[in-house]
């Protein structure tokens, strides 16, 4: 396949998908994905998922915010004397790191609600390639509210426990399950959902590139 320039009107290329008469040329694309080839049927799919993504980080921002409501009342302001100085600490880490969860995730929801589908091909598909790796180390941040749950589990995890050095590793142990687990399913979706997208944007990013 190829990509033939139709125009170029204010600064903005309008390209279209032809056959290449040129044997076997591989690429990233499965066979189930070729579709996605098409430069109208790809704006598509990005759109769809870019949607997708909104919803969901809308979804996770006030699922997190809850949460961080939920600790403050049970584990901060709440007077019960029983409550030790690790479950408060622990509160305060725990309510501290679902609020800068909350924080990140309207930060994803704004940043795929601001997508400009307007802007030239070139620079669309770049984007697009960027915004749908699957590590992104500018996103490293997302780390701070990780580590600050895990900080609230140790606390809570030191009073109350007479084998408190182990209590700690069982706490360890089980939020390092979550969290691989969850890295698991992540890693799935993005397979299923948005590797296809990446690598058809890629493809015709190669495509035009050639010409």
């Amino acid at each position: 396949m190829m990509l033939e320039k139709l125009s170029e009107t204010a600064g903005k290329e309008c390209y279209m998908l032809k056959l290449r008469p040129v044997m076997n040329t591989k690429n990233n694309i499965s066979d189930k994905y070729n579709h996605l080839l098409d430069i109208n049927r790809l704006m598509s799919g990005l759109k769809k998922e870019d949607a997708r993504n909104v919803r969901i980080s809308r979804i996770f921002q006030w699922l997190m915010g809850g949460m961080s409501l939920l600790y403050l009342l049970v584990f901060v302001v709440n007077p019960d004397h029983d409550l030790t100085w690790g479950d408060r600490v622990g509160g305060v880490c725990y309510v501290v790191g679902f609020l800068v969860f909350a924080i990140i995730f309207k930060g994803f929801q704004d940043e795929y609600k601001s997508i400009d589908y307007g802007l030239p091909t070139m620079v669309m598909l770049k984007k697009a390639a960027e915004r749908y790796r699957l590590f992104q180390p500018k996103k490293l941040y997302a780390l701070i509210p990780v580590l600050l749950v895990d900080m609230g589990l140790v606390f809570h995890s030191l009073d109350g426990h007479q084998d408190g050095s182990m209590s700690i590793w069982d706490f360890q142990l089980f939020y390092l399950a979550c969290l691989v687990g969850g890295l698991g399913v992540g890693i799935m979706i993005w397979r299923v959902k948005q590797k296809p997208l990446r690598d058809a944007a890629r493809e015709l990013l190669r495509e035009i590139e050639s010409e």
